[in-house]
């Protein structure tokens, strides 16, 4: 009985009582914490298999409160820019419903209201598909396969050739052979968006840079055009940021947002910048 009562006070008492404590906590929905009991024995081992448990508890309450703080501003923004379309909408339909009966207004006069009407609802229309593609994009697993680094950087290189058109494109590859671990279609998609963005703005260059480290796979692109806003600078990765709104410009504004997600989904990031001597400069990180 002696024997016993040691070998619980000596072995069991202490891991007992923070196990039990760290149980509380994590009931009362409390993850800043950390548990530590330093020993090789069984209840170390246990103690620190709940740890790793509170870890991965921690990690993803983190993960589900980015994803519904991002999902806040995306609704946010959506109904920020429906607003203008539906009302420019409600504007001529009031007309036309208070000058028909009368036939007051020209044939070509409603014509033009019409035309001008259903060119707001090709946009609503837009705006609608843009919210589902970025939606899908939060159920998107990245899949992470050895990719040779020539190979891909080869694909990249001939897709900018094509996109960029009649604009001198000029391409800086430092990275050494070798394979990386990548989701080659997600890098693909980042890569368009952004050469799809440089080819809108640029005046003639387009400059792109593939760099790694032991941990990123980089991607520079930058253009020789008027560059970044100070509100872009700040707002460029938000969700249906435009630099220039304009009627009948169909461009949704949100690449960089689609780039911004799927850097993130890939362990990396996605920074904007102007270059000093002119233009925008956009990074995608990746990691392998």
């Amino acid at each position: 009985m002696v024997c016993a009562f040691l070998f619980y006070r000596r072995k069991l008492k202490k891991p007992i009582e923070l196990l039990e404590a760290a149980y509380r906590k994590v009931a009362e929905n409390d993850l800043d914490f950390v548990l530590r009991y330093d020993s090789l024995d069984e209840m170390g081992k246990l103690c620190e298999a709940f740890e790793k448990m509170r870890r991965s508890l921690s990690e993803n309450n983190r993960e589900m409160w980015r994803q519904m703080e991002e999902r806040k501003r995306l609704n946010a923004a959506f109904s920020h820019d429906l607003r203008t379309p539906l009302t420019v909408l409600k504007g001529h339909a009031s007309m036309l419903l208070s000058s028909l009966p009368q036939h007051s207004l020209p044939q070509e006069e409603v014509i033009g209201e019409v035309r001008t009407m259903a060119a707001h609802i090709t946009r609503l229309e837009k705006y609608v598909e843009a919210m589902t593609q970025l939606q899908r994009l939060e159920d998107i697993e990245i899949r992470r396969e050895p990719v040779d680094a020539a190979v891909l950087i080869g694909a990249l290189e001939e897709t900018a050739g094509i996109l960029c058109g009649d604009k001198t494109l000029l391409s800086h590859d430092t990275v050494e052979g070798g394979a990386f671990r990548l989701d080659e279609e997600a890098v693909s998609q980042v890569f368009e968006n952004l050469l799809s963005n440089a080819v809108r703005y640029a005046e003639q260059k387009i400059e792109i840079t593939f760099r790694t480290s032991a941990q990123f796979f980089c991607i520079e692109v930058s253009d020789d055009g008027a560059g970044f806003s100070c509100a872009g600078l700040e707002q460029a990765t938000a969700p249906f940021y435009r630099e220039k709104q304009e009627f009948g410009d169909l461009h949704m504004g949100i690449g960089l947002n689609i780039c911004k997600i799927l850097c993130i989904k890939h362990g990396g990031y996605l920074s904007v910048a102007n270059r000093k001597e002119g233009g925008a400069c956009v990074t995608a990180v990746f990691a392998v």
